[in-house]
């Protein structure tokens, strides 16, 4: 089976927010990495992946993926995809905002055996925390230069 096969059922299992089913499509020392994001070191092994995805389900239970670009080889690939969900339940120690999310991921992984070997996933937390409340958005200053008045744009 080739690498984007192998992505595409994993989303959509991903999308049923069916562990059991995400958990066989991986390997038993698969590794998930969302570093520096939102971890200090990646999950290792399918029981860290299940306690992730059961807090994940919790937090976001409408979470959905939609793949918009997939690039693969034999065993590496590149996928873009956007992220929706809403927050109803606490992450991490932060309670429910009850806010919709809204989020660009790019992610590489690896396929071994017919099943995924490693994930390294990439998002901007800054503009999930943003939607759900947490930091203000930074608006745009306008410079006034030293000398002639008009605002650089």
């Amino acid at each position: 089976m080739i690498a984007q096969e192998v992505w595409r059922r994993y989303i959509n299992a991903w999308n049923r927010h069916e562990v059991e089913a995400i958990l066989q499509l991986v390997t038993d020392d698969f590794i998930y990495d969302e570093r520096p994001v939102t971890m200090d070191r990646p999950l290792r092994g399918r029981p860290a992946l299940r306690a992730y995805l059961e807090r994940t389900f919790t937090a976001f239970p409408d979470l959905s993926i939609v793949v918009t670009s997939c690039e693969a080889g034999p065993s590496l690939a590149v996928s873009e995809s956007v992220m929706r969900g809403t927050h109803l339940g606490s992450l991490n120690g932060m309670p429910a905002t009850r806010r919709r999310i809204t989020t660009r991921v790019a992610c590489v992984f690896e396929v071994k055996d017919d099943k995924l070997a490693h994930e390294r996933l990439y998002w901007d937390r800054a503009n999930t925390l943003r939607q759900l409340g947490r930091i203000v958005a930074v608006m745009a200053v306008a410079f006034t230069p030293a000398v002639g008045g008009a605002a650089l744009t």
